[in-house]
């Protein structure tokens, strides 16, 4: 049997386009099939052949120091799961299906038909649990990349069509198209997709854009220019680096499972983190410690490599790494990503009361609605609360890594913390306020940095036993000349109720209907919520509930 090989050279994006009521069949199977390449039939009367094939990307590892990328020791690695079409000579889609588990793919076609592959940069999925993941140009009004192989005709034999998406990379640069990029971002949601799936989900995954280009570049302004900071998830898409000696991504697949694991938070779970720069050894806010430390330890998880390697540099030959399942951290806390990632992926790799390298029982927990309907805030705290009334006989490992990190909360609500990262503020994790009560004191701290740094925010658990309306006054403590600038949110469930800015100095006031339930007010100084502000000042404040009417 002979066969045609196609080598594919053009990396191009492309919009919709319609089957022109071709009907085919099999077009997306389920996920447990892409293991297997099966046939697809392209409906015709005309006598057919059988065509197949294997589609390819370059991937490109890290060092074995993890500090850069290893140009000459890159692999050809399958493309899996993605979207394959043929087309014709008129560039109408005659049947479609998903590569396979090992990339490849068949078709049975028309004999003597001049036809081309096309393999888009898209993993679809159309039956429970549904997906729909694409890398797109954002400067190229998110137009979606694709391969396509040139037109040929099938012939009166069987045979084949190879697709192979190269780096582009030569000597000691870019010198062509760099077609693997796409597909390089593609496999690691596969991988996503694949370990979720596998650790009993059964939602749909809501639709998501991978923006890739190699104009995205770390200026902060016009997304359609490349202009995106930094790599960074954002409610239905993913910006992704792309500037080649400066830094670009898409070989650095724990930064894309980063950002992924915060649209898992998103879509099947909750996350209340308020984003903002963050380090392994800051002490920050235990929403931001939560979702950065879990999106770290995730993207180790799902691939079962706990050294995080980011390259970038001249020809990305330099980088850093960060060891996840290190126990010794720079500072150990609830407030530190360093810690919570350590606990989370030391938990899933141990065998201590579950499966060795198991991801289902975190899984579970953070996509269970108890989780996502708790008062509390999203942190460490909430976790384990949950993991305790959940899964109570796997807690005490969990308990004993979080002891480790010195970490004592045993609730929620972190109840018995004593761990106040060196400013007495710190503790406890929740102060009291009460209706028509004394006021109760919290400070809002600039000690440890602005904007999402521990003490920036101070929080308050408000128990309603009578529905009614409630008034909120946020006062500062102090008679001294220091202007401050209050302001509180009120949350139910995570969900913002009521947001007070300052329209007042030295004070601001709020009110509102509240059912009978737990509340979380947020006090924070203005000035301290500004990571750009210089102002030194911590200002204390009384804070006081009392019924409206």
């Amino acid at each position: 049997m002979w066969f045609l090989a196609i080598s594919i050279l053009v990396l191009c994006s492309c919009g919709g386009a319609s089957s022109a009521g071709k009907s085919f069949a099999s077009a997306s199977p389920n996920l447990s099939s892409m293991a297997r390449s099966s046939s697809v039939s392209i409906s015709s009367s005309t006598p057919s052949v059988f065509l197949k094939g294997l589609v390819t990307y370059d991937f490109v590892p890290h060092k074995s120091n993890k500090l850069g990328l290893n140009y000459a020791a890159t692999e050809s690695r399958p493309v899996r799961g993605a979207v394959i079409e043929i087309l014709n000579e008129n560039d109408m889609i005659l049947g479609a299906s998903v590569t396979a588990e090992d990339g490849t793919y068949s078709f049975t076609v028309p004999m003597n038909s001049s036809i081309k592959v096309r393999v888009k940069a898209q993993l679809i999925h159309n039956t429970a649990p549904k997906w729909n993941f694409k890398v797109t140009d954002n400067v190229t009004a998110n137009a979606l990349y694709s391969m396509v192989g040139t037109l040929a005709s099938t012939g009166i034999l069987d045979s084949r069509r190879d697709l192979h998406a190269p780096s582009g990379w030569a000597g000691g640069g870019y010198t062509s198209l760099r077609v693997a990029a796409p597909f390089a971002i593609l496999d690691a949601i596969y991988i996503g997709v694949t370990g979720l799936n596998l650790a009993g989900n059964r939602q749909d995954f809501s639709p998501l854009e991978l923006r890739w280009s190699k104009e995205n570049k770390q200026a902060e302004g016009d997304y359609t220019l490349g202009e995106i900071g930094t790599t960074f998830f954002d409610t239905n898409s993913i910006y992704i680096l792309g500037d080649a000696n400066r830094d670009t991504d898409e070989f650095d697949r724990h930064v894309i499972l980063h950002e992924w694991g915060h649209y898992v938070e998103s879509n099947f779970s909750r996350s209340d983190s308020i984003g903002g720069a963050h380090a392994d050894g800051q002490k920050l806010d235990m929403r931001v410690a939560m979702s950065e430390g879990f999106a770290n330890a995730f993207s180790a998880i799902m691939l079962n490599d706990p050294f995080y390697a980011d390259a970038f540099g001249s020809a990305q030959n330099t980088g850093f790494f960060i060891d996840i399942s290190e126990k010794v951290r720079f500072a150990k806390g609830y407030f530190s990503e360093g810690s919570v990632g350590s606990i989370f992926y030391n938990y899933y790799a141990s065998a201590t009361d579950k499966a060795p390298s198991d991801f289902t029982p975190i899984f579970s927990v953070l996509s269970n609605g108890r989780y996502s309907a708790h008062p509390a805030m999203t942190s460490i705290f909430l976790f384990y609360g949950q993991l305790k009334e959940q899964l109570g006989n796997q807690a005490v490992l969990f308990k004993e890594l979080m002891t480790e990190q010195n970490i004592n909360g045993v609730d929620e609500y972190g109840i018995d913390e004593t761990n106040d990262g060196d400013n007495t503020a710190s503790v406890p994790i929740y102060k009291i306020v009460n209706p028509d009560s004394n006021p109760t004191l919290v400070c809002s701290l600039r000690d440890f940095g602005k904007f999402n740094k521990l003490n920036n925010s101070q929080f308050l658990k408000l128990t309603i036993t009578q529905s009614s309306s409630y008034k909120i006054d946020v006062k500062k403590a102090t008679t001294d000349d220091l202007v401050s600038k209050p302001e509180f949110i009120v949350y139910d469930k995570g969900e913002n109720i009521l947001f007070v800015n300052n329209s007042a100095s030295n004070s601001a006031t709020g009110s509102l209907a509240l059912p009978i339930g737990v509340y979380i007010i947020e006090v924070y100084e203005l000035s301290n919520h500004m990571a750009t502000n210089t102002e030194l000042n911590n200002f204390c404040f009384n804070v006081r509930v009392s019924g409206a009417n």
